[in-house]
């Protein structure tokens, strides 16, 4: 029932069974390639229809699927030619700026109150509750310096000097968030499991035997288009996403406390009118009033938070107000991310105000 948000109103969701269809061919794509001789076509048409796949709904648009689909082509590009030993450094030096570019923006994301006041606590409290209390305020404070550790990983892993302490710091930073979410403590977003084990791995295996420096070799003069691609997106590109001219997720700030979020409320009636299985998403607040939160219903449903959108949540509250006939009595409150130039705010749209064209 989670509503499917394309990139234009002009495409329409796919509808099953073509759906399903269309995942089990990625399925079978991924097989081929694990076992193929020469893959490089056959990680061009996953790439491709992946990306095309994608376009039908911008919840798929998560973090790690941004980063996996550009570290694939990337190795397409290098078995597209084996022998080619200037198209192979490209495609694992494009690789290279990937990881380090995830690690310098999701930490730089990071350096906000909200950050250090609410996840960074909420993250450790199943390792804290363990120690003895003087303990307990050390490891807090560990909020102030978490996002700088994790930004200069970044940097480091493009050096030479600093290259292979960053490499353990990776892997030590991981080892920290698997247990402090993991089964043995939150248990809880079980999606970035594999993703931290991924990363932990590709930068092992990217940069222990690298020995000269990322910059050394130039950043732009002479390197292949895809590269360049990579230089400007991963390395680029984040910044502007404190001018909110760039989505958040792209710009790896997931897990930063400083995204947008939504909720829309509505009455008693109201939720009466909605499907059972959205009903069953919808909780009473302390005011006594429904509410259906979005980043709520989205990890019941998808297993992964909401794309942190405004157009995105507009799209899902115009659908959701659709389905309950456009009711005056049910609301969509957003609260948008802090940006260099503007503060958080609260904004108000009612099922008419979607209707009138807010919903994409």
């Amino acid at each position: 029932m989670y509503p499917l948000t394309p990139v234009s109103r002009f495409l329409h969701p796919i509808p099953p069974p073509f759906d399903k269809a269309v995942f089990v061919a990625l399925l079978l794509l991924l097989a081929w390639i694990v076992v193929a001789a020469r893959p490089a076509k056959s990680i061009g048409a996953f790439v491709v229809l992946a990306a095309a796949y994608a376009l039908y709904d911008q919840s798929r648009w998560q973090p790690w699927f941004f980063q996996y689909l550009f570290m694939l082509a990337a190795l397409g590009l290098l078995y597209s030619d084996p022998n080619d030993s200037r198209l192979r450094d490209s495609a694992l030096d494009s690789c290279r700026w990937i990881l380090a570019g995830i690690y310098f923006w999701s930490g730089i994301h990071k350096l906000n109150s909200a950050f250090v006041q609410d996840t960074f606590p909420l993250m450790v409290e199943p390792l804290v509750r363990w120690m003895p209390e003087i303990a307990r305020g050390w490891l807090n404070s560990l909020g102030f310096v978490a996002p700088v550790f994790e930004a200069a990983i970044g940097i480091g892993l493009i050096t030479r000097t600093f290259r292979r302490s960053a490499v353990v710091a990776a892997v030590a930073m991981h080892a920290f968030i698997l247990a402090s979410i993991g089964p043995l403590a939150h248990n809880w977003d079980r999606v970035i499991w594999p993703w931290n084990i991924a990363m932990a791995w590709s930068v092992v295996l990217l940069f222990r035997e690298e020995r000269e420096s990322a910059l050394a070799s130039g950043l732009w003069r002479g390197k292949p288009v895809f590269q360049k691609l990579v230089v400007v997106l991963f390395g680029i590109a984040p910044v502007l996403s404190f001018l909110n001219l760039w989505d958040a997720y792209p710009s790896f700030s997931l897990y930063s406390g400083n995204n947008n979020s939504a909720t829309i409320y509505m009455a008693d009636a109201v939720a009466d009118k909605l499907p059972e299985k959205i009903q069953e998403q919808i909780t009473v607040n302390d005011s006594k009033v429904d509410e259906l939160d979005i980043f709520e219903w989205s990890f019941a449903e998808l297993q992964v938070p909401p794309y942190a959108e405004i157009r995105v949540f507009r799209n899902i509250a115009k659908q959701v107000c659709a389905a309950a006939g456009n009711p005056r009595e049910m609301a969509l409150v957003e609260r948008t991310k802090a940006t260099w130039f503007r503060r958080r705010r609260l904004l108000v749209n009612d099922c008419e105000s979607l209707s009138r064209g807010k919903g994409m």
